[in-house]
């Protein structure tokens, strides 16, 4: 599922990328989907964590997961 470049590298990033690839499953990732990221999150973001987030949308939106094969 993840690329050696975009593989999460700690439990908030793994957090981050869960949400994000259901969002992109469920066919509604867009770049707007920032805050139905951060809200289900049980932890404040660094600025890392931020950095990721921005990242990861980025190349998840450029790689579409198909929500029929997940």
């Amino acid at each position: 599922m993840f690329s050696q470049r975009m593989r999460p590298s700690n439990e908030h990033e793994f957090a981050i990328a869960q949400i994000i690839d259901n969002l992109s499953a469920e066919r509604k990732l867009s770049e707007t989907s920032v805050p139905d990221v951060v809200a289900p999150l049980k932890f404040f973001m660094t600025r890392e964590d931020s950095e990721f987030l921005a990242r990861y949308l980025r190349w998840r939106m450029e790689r579409p997961i198909d929500g029929e094969t997940g």
